[in-house]
């Protein structure tokens, strides 16, 4: 394995940290190597900008579901989490536009 995909693979496992350690007990092993793999592919047909592509994925994806995980632990669905975010954003937009 390339240096550049191993050093990928480190810093992937270490977000792999934020997942509740459930999932990452269950699933954890098993995402580092899907990662590997879509790594190794992306690099070899569209080198930096195919590594960067997976990257892009894998930012989404750990967003939401770690974020819907843990709110789950806490007994908020996603939706409810994703509502009351917008509700307070939008009551401090509503304060510092008026100053």
């Amino acid at each position: 394995m390339p240096p550049s995909i191993r050093m990928n693979c480190r810093i992937y496992s270490t977000l792999l940290f934020l997942y509740p350690s459930a999932l990452r007990r269950q699933f954890g092993e098993e995402m580092l190597e899907v990662f590997s793999e879509q790594m190794r592919d992306a690099c070899q047909r569209g080198g930096w900008t195919g590594g960067m592509g997976v990257w892009r994925c894998v930012g989404g994806e750990v967003l939401s579901t770690v974020v819907s995980s843990h709110l789950q632990i806490v007994g908020i669905s996603f939706v409810s989490g994703l509502t009351a975010l917008g509700l307070m954003c939008s009551f401090f937009w509503a304060i510092f536009e008026h100053r």
